[in-house]
């Protein structure tokens, strides 16, 4: 994905379409899982700090590098 806009949104939308389900449906909610203004912070900071943020949500592995880009494997 591109440039993180709304990270959290992003990551959900990404989650989602690698489940081929709409975001409505991810179940828990990312914010069950992750503090969301904690994650963005993070994100906000690795851009200048070279971080590269790492976590699990349901059964995938959600990395966020210091570019913005999410992957979902």
């Amino acid at each position: 994905m591109n440039t993180l806009q709304d990270p959290i949104s992003q990551i959900v939308d990404a989650v989602a379409e690698a489940e081929g389900v709409e975001p409505v449906a991810l179940d828990p909610p990312l914010a069950k899982i992750v503090d969301p203004d904690a994650l963005e912070t993070l994100i906000e900071d690795s851009a200048t700090s070279n971080l590269e943020i790492q976590f699990a949500y349901r059964g995938h592995d959600i990395v966020v590098d210091d570019s913005g880009r999410v992957q979902v494997d």
